[in-house]
């Protein structure tokens, strides 16, 4: 499928309103410029309802440069643009996850504020593949392969209208556009786990082809991201009751599915995502012989315990 206009512009008539805000996360990178230039001469949405954020890591002195080149070049609205510095240090081994935990934790708050739940990503097929390729090597479980890009985050839709485009096609519609944007020398810097991945998945055609194929095997199981919603119920921000009786009907894989389900939900609120002996850990501590509950049982995240007559996890 060619990535033009008319194709994008089926996306925006299917999926959305031209009478919706929009908010568009911009990296100066020619894949958020693609983005960008394709909104932009759709001519789909009042400009005055498109929103633009940027994150300046702060990691390149050149940075915040380029974001002001950007917008001046482009002519963006600036009343409706918004820069966040990110302050997440220069030496973490986990900065790639941590700074991506803030910009949508970030996009989140400012998007309330704006009174939009629409969200624009530039994500194409080589990030799809590369992210699918990460989790598949870091062990994670079906939830995580079969909702790589996740079309919602919280009360957010995530838009992510390149992902069917490779990054030659997105090259190749620059190129015809005559599209300026800014490489960020860190994307080739082999010191990010994601960064070696890229390298490796761009050398080898047979193993990135495979991925495809091998992404389509859990696509039918999207629905499971949301299974936890039957047998636990959100009462707070860190409090969900337990539904003990619901639970307990489950058989041990279901339940298991059930609590992986549950901390998915949770991903950007953890650090880390559970292993299985957290998640066998949390189904004993519902369920176990013993489980008299007089005083709160440590999981994964938090702690099983009593809140009133309700079984509830509290997060810490």
């Amino acid at each position: 499928m060619p990535l033009n206009q008319n194709q994008f512009l089926k996306y925006l008539q299917k999926n959305l309103s031209p009478k919706q805000k929009i908010l568009i996360a911009i990296s100066c990178g020619i894949d958020s410029t693609v983005l960008y230039d394709l909104i932009n001469k759709s001519q789909f949405f009042d400009l005055k309802n498109i929103f633009y954020i940027f994150f300046d890591h702060q990691k390149r002195v050149e940075g915040k440069y380029e974001i002001e080149k950007f917008i001046n070049y482009y002519g963006l609205n600036k009343k409706n643009t918004f820069i966040r510095k990110l302050k997440l240090g220069k030496k973490e081994t986990s900065f790639q996850n941590k700074a991506r935990a803030a910009r949508y934790n970030y996009i989140l708050k400012l998007s309330k504020i704006l009174g939009t739940d629409e969200v624009f990503l530039g994500h194409h097929l080589d990030d799809l593949k590369e992210s699918y390729f990460l989790r598949k090597i870091q062990s994670s479980n079906v939830l995580g392969l079969s909702n790589v890009f996740n079309e919602k985050f919280e009360k957010l839709n995530i838009h992510r209208p390149l992902v069917e485009y490779s990054k030659t096609q997105i090259k190749a519609y620059a190129g015809k556009n005559k599209l300026i944007w800014f490489e960020d020398r860190s994307n080739f810097e082999l010191d990010y786990t994601r960064n070696k991945v890229r390298s490796y998945l761009s050398s080898n055609s047979k193993i990135s082809q495979s991925i495809k194929k091998d992404m389509s095997n859990y696509q039918d199981m999207k629905f499971l991201v949301n299974f936890y919603s039957s047998y636990f119920e959100r009462l707070s921000k860190k409090r969900f009751e337990i539904k003990v009786q619901e639970f307990k009907h489950l058989n041990n894989t279901l339940q298991m599915i059930a609590v992986q389900s549950l901390y998915y939900s949770l991903r950007f609120s953890l650090k880390k995502q559970p292993r299985n002996e957290n998640i066998n850990n949390f189904v004993d501590a519902v369920l176990g012989p013993n489980n008299k509950f007089r005083a709160k049982k440590s999981v994964f995240g938090g702690k099983i315990g009593f809140f009133g007559k309700k079984l509830c996890l509290n997060l810490t």
